[in-house]
């Protein structure tokens, strides 16, 4: 998204909320690379194999066994 405004970006994007800062962690899951967030949700696929984003056990939002992990 580009947005032109001749308004100064602080008054823009005042009352914005401050991005919280999240606790991730990138896990290795029956060999495929995840980013998961502390509730073993999945948040994205770090695997460079197509097949990977195909398996619907792993796409972004799955809660995988967090003893699974490495």
């Amino acid at each position: 998204m580009i947005l032109y405004t001749p308004m100064q970006l602080e008054l823009v994007f005042e009352g914005l909320e401050p991005q919280q800062e999240t606790d991730y962690r990138k896990v290795s899951y029956q060999g495929i690379p995840l980013l998961v967030n502390s509730a073993g949700e999945v948040v994205r696929v770090l695997s460079t194999d197509p097949n990977d984003f195909m398996r619907p056990d792993i796409c972004p939002g799955a809660k995988i066994n967090q003893c699974m992990f490495k």
